[in-house]
């Protein structure tokens, strides 16, 4: 007999169910999906423990009749397409009916549902399935529309449910995904229930700006410019990005739509990195809630069973209309510049940089110092010379300890400063660049990670008076499951009602910041450790260059020669004074 037989029909369904439904968030994507398909224009979403213990999805759609309803927990039972013409012109977000039946066959699945028929008297319909084995179908008198209840997920494969993060964090991920729906679909109102109590009701409206207000608050509004709608060959664009110079430190706050859906795609995101070069120092990426346009059959979503990514027939379009997006609503439509804030210390040598004009500065070859910049501020143009020939380095070695054990940078002859960022240093025929910025943040991290390491917090400020800023319920929720997480950073932060936290402490190297700033650039940081951030092992050390980085970035560093000798000693003072947490050059 042959090794090679065909799966149970329950079985295959819990093989689909791996790639459609990884957690709860995944659950409430497809089944919202479908709501917005059937036509609805109330969505309410109610969800307990995270999404682990009960979902429940209403809506006032469509709805459908006995047969209809029995048919889509059938894999493969879809009303979407017909032939294999509809899937090179897909209009709906679903279409591979796989979604019911997988989600079924891994939970206590309930659904009810009752059409808009044209029969006022017309029962509708209820069926309770478990684990993928129908239980029950009877009569339901809901109203019109459709009802689905999802509890224990996972209850039949533990396998798949101790891979599941702690109730906050998969909080967190479903309403950060209910939020993406909201914002794809502003027509469609919106109310979302965590564990009883509401989080957010949502009025349906056709001005997107009114929807991001309802979401993010209004502060968040005020840093966003709107995209005039714009086409470029066939593709259109329109939408709300950051304002030059607002940046966060991942990309979470970029939702890109492409025919109503949410895609995640470097063809999109990686345009909008390269129009805000000059505008944004590296590593930041601007929020933005953009929507593509384009003729169904130039994409292709049928590339993913959980329809994450798409393929585009010609990339180079929708590249260049991303481009054309974000450079007409900053104004740069010729892709000019504008200066960076002089907080932001860029790479020393990374490049032309506008608050930096080039300049000729002699040969360039052995035996030559080729600055490449001009100089500024307290350095004298006297101050350059020709390093010795012979120097195959073109500089000679500069020896921070002076020969003897004292770290104090006494050794050093205090040259200036260059254009506010960086000290220079002189040590018989050689030449010391220091990059403030990139000291103050070698220094932070020692400091920050010592304490740590000690069981203590980073050193905080306490609010005289305790200031509340908005959030978005995703953001809220987050921040609630990594209280303990702050806290050692310095920063106590709690919920404080719908949309609103509450501030009482900030990092104290980091306070000549706005706490608003603080508490963005901060949880920032540590979500790009990944959704579940620890204190143990690497942990510490991310914590501690999250801070570090932050508190680098606050307040201007004193003028005068005593200010840079300071800094110079405490930096040769480090373990590893030489470059940063990340291994950017302090020196």
């Amino acid at each position: 007999m042959g090794s090679i037989r065909l799966l149970p029909d329950i079985l295959a369904s819990q093989v689909a169910a791996g790639e459609v439904v990884e957690r709860p968030a995944s659950v409430v994507k497809e089944l919202v999906e479908n709501s917005i398909d059937a036509g609805a224009r109330r969505i309410t979403v109610e969800f307990q423990k995270g999404g682990v213990r009960l979902i429940r999805v209403t809506d006032d759609g469509g709805g459908m009749d006995r047969s209809d309803a029995l048919l889509c927990l059938e894999r493969h039972a879809t009303s979407k397409i017909r032939e294999s013409a509809d899937l090179a012109a897909i209009t709906t977000m679903g279409f591979r009916g796989e979604a019911l039946p997988s989600i079924a066959s891994v939970s206590r699945f309930r659904l009810s549902t009752r059409r808009h028929g044209e029969v006022p008297d017309e029962a509708g319909t209820l069926i309770e399935v478990e684990g993928g084995v129908v239980r029950n179908v009877s009569d339901s008198g809901d109203a019109p529309g459709t009802r689905i209840e999802v509890s224990d997920l996972f209850f039949n494969v533990p396998a798949r449910r101790k891979f599941l993060r702690g109730e906050q964090t998969e909080a967190s991920a479903l309403l950060a995904q209910v939020e993406i729906l909201a914002v794809s679909h502003p027509e469609i109102a919106f109310t979302c229930v965590r564990d009883g109590r509401e989080v957010f009701r949502l009025a349906a409206t056709d001005d997107l700006a009114v929807r991001l207000r309802d979401l993010h608050g209004g502060e968040f509004l005020s840093r966003m410019l709107p995209v005039p709608p714009i086409e470029h060959e066939g593709v259109g664009v329109s939408g709300w990005i950051a304002a030059p110079g607002e940046g966060r430190s991942d990309r979470s706050r970029q939702m890109t739509f492409v025919n109503g859906r949410i895609v995640r795609s470097p063809v999109l995101s990686m345009p909008l990195r390269e129009a805000c070069e000059g505008v944004l120092p590296k590593g930041l990426h601007p929020p933005a809630v953009l929507f593509f346009t384009i003729h169904p059959s130039a994409v292709d979503c049928n590339v993913h069973p959980a329809k994450r990514e798409v393929r585009f027939r010609d990339p180079g379009l929708l590249r260049e209309a991303s481009l054309r997006a974000a450079r007409s609503a900053w104004g740069t439509g010729g892709g000019g510049v504008v200066a960076p804030d002089d907080s932001e210390v860029p790479e020393f040598g990374s490049g032309f940089d506008p608050l930096f004009p080039p300049i000729v500065a002699g040969r360039h070859g052995t035996g030559t110092i080729s600055l490449g910049y001009a100089l500024q501020g307290e350095l004298p143009a006297s101050r350059i010379r020709e390093t010795p020939e012979g120097d195959e380095d073109g500089i000679s070695g500069i020896d921070p300890s002076g020969g003897d054990s004292d770290s104090s940078g006494a050794s050093f002859t205090y040259l200036g400063r260059l254009s506010g960022r960086y000290l220079l240093f002189q040590q018989e025929e050689a030449l010391l660049i220091l990059e403030i910025r990139a000291a103050r943040e070698r220094i932070l991290f020692e400091r920050s990670l010592a304490r740590i390491e000690g069981g203590e917090a980073t050193e905080s400020q306490s609010l005289l008076i305790p200031e509340t800023i908005e959030a978005s319920p995703a953001e809220v929720a987050w921040i609630e499951a990594h209280r303990e997480i702050l806290l050692m950073a310095g920063l106590a932060v709690e919920p404080f009602g719908s949309g609103i936290l509450k501030v009482d402490a900030v990092p104290a190297a980091a306070s000549a910041l706005s706490v608003t700033e603080i508490v963005v650039r901060l949880v920032d940081e540590l979500r790009t450790l990944g959704e579940a951030p620890s204190l143990e092992n690497s942990g510490r050390e991310a914590l501690a260059s999250s801070v570090s980085r932050l508190a680098a970035a606050a307040g201007r560093f004193p003028a005068g020669e005593e200010s840079a000798r300071m800094l110079l000693g405490e930096l040769l003072s480090c373990d590893l004074p030489y470059a940063t947490p990340l291994g950017r050059p302090t020196l």
